[in-house]
C-alpha cells in the first residue's frame, strides 16, 4: 500500500467516524438495553453460524488481549461473524497502572474506534469501560454518550476493590449512566441501576 493509499484508507487513519474531547476519543453512541435477561459470550467463543441460543447473547472481550488482538488491524474483518449476535461490548483493551500514559490513551481510542465502527456498520453495541490511575480519569470516560448503558468487570479486581470502586464512582459521576451491565459479581457498593451478568464457566477464558 502506498503512502497515498494509507492517508485515504480509515481503516489506518481511524476516520470516519465521531469524535470528542481533546483526544479526539471516537464516540459509541448510547444504545437501549434489550428485552429481558442479558447473557454474554467470550469472543473467544464465538463462531460461523452459532446456535440460536448463543446467537441471543451479546459478546464481550473480558479476555486476554491476544484473543481479540487483530481487530487493531482490520476491524471489520469478523464482523460477518461478530453480527449475528445481539450485540456486542466494546474490546476491552488493557490500561494497567504501569503503563504509561500514551499507551492508555491509545487502549481507550481502540476501545471506542472498534465500538463506533461496529454501529456504523450496524450492530448495537454498549460501551465497556473501565480505567487505572485517577490521572486517567480525565480522558478515560470520552467516547461515551450521557445517560446511556455501559458495561464493567469486576474480575480480576477483588484485591483493588478500594481504587475500582472510586474510579466506578467517577464514571458514574462523569457519565450516569442509565444501566451498568456488570460481568461478574457485583460489589455490595456499587450504586446505579446494576445489570448483573454471570460470568462465562470457562475461567480459563476471563483474565
Amino acid at each position: 500500500m502506498t503512502s497515498a493509499q494509507m492517508r485515504n484508507d480509515p481503516n489506518f487513519i481511524r476516520s470516519g467516524v465521531p469524535c470528542e474531547g481533546e483526544f479526539e476519543i471516537p464516540l459509541i453512541k448510547g444504545e437501549s438495553l434489550p428485552e429481558g435477561p442479558i447473557d454474554l459470550l467470550a469472543c473467544s467463543r464465538t463462531r460461523h453460524h452459532d446456535t440460536e441460543e448463543n446467537r441471543r447473547k451479546g459478546v464481550h472481550f473480558f479476555v486476554d488481549d491476544y484473543r481479540f488482538r487483530a481487530l487493531r488491524y482490520d476491524v471489520a474483518r469478523f464482523l460477518p461473524k461478530f453480527r449475528q449476535y445481539a450485540f456486542l461490548l466494546s474490546p476491552d483493551f488493557s490500561r494497567y497502572c504501569e503503563m504509561p500514559t500514551w499507551q492508555v490513551i491509545d487502549a481507550i481510542g481502540m476501545n471506542r474506534w472498534c465500538g463506533a465502527v461496529w454501529q456504523r456498520l450496524g450492530c448495537k453495541v454498549f460501551p465497556s469501560v473501565g480505567w487505572s490511575t485517577p490521572y486517567t480519569y480525565r480522558f478515560r470516560f470520552q467516547g461515551v454518550e450521557r445517560h446511556s448503558p455501559v458495561a464493567v468487570t469486576t474480575l480480576g479486581n477483588r484485591r483493588s476493590k478500594r481504587a475500582w470502586l472510586h474510579g466506578y464512582d467517577a464514571m458514574l459521576e462523569r457519565l450516569s449512566p442509565s444501566a451498568v451491565i456488570c460481568f461478574g459479581t457485583p460489589f455490595p457498593e456499587m450504586r446505579g441501576d446494576i445489570v448483573p451478568v454471570r460470568y462465562d464457566i470457562f475461567r480459563k477464558e476471563v483474565r
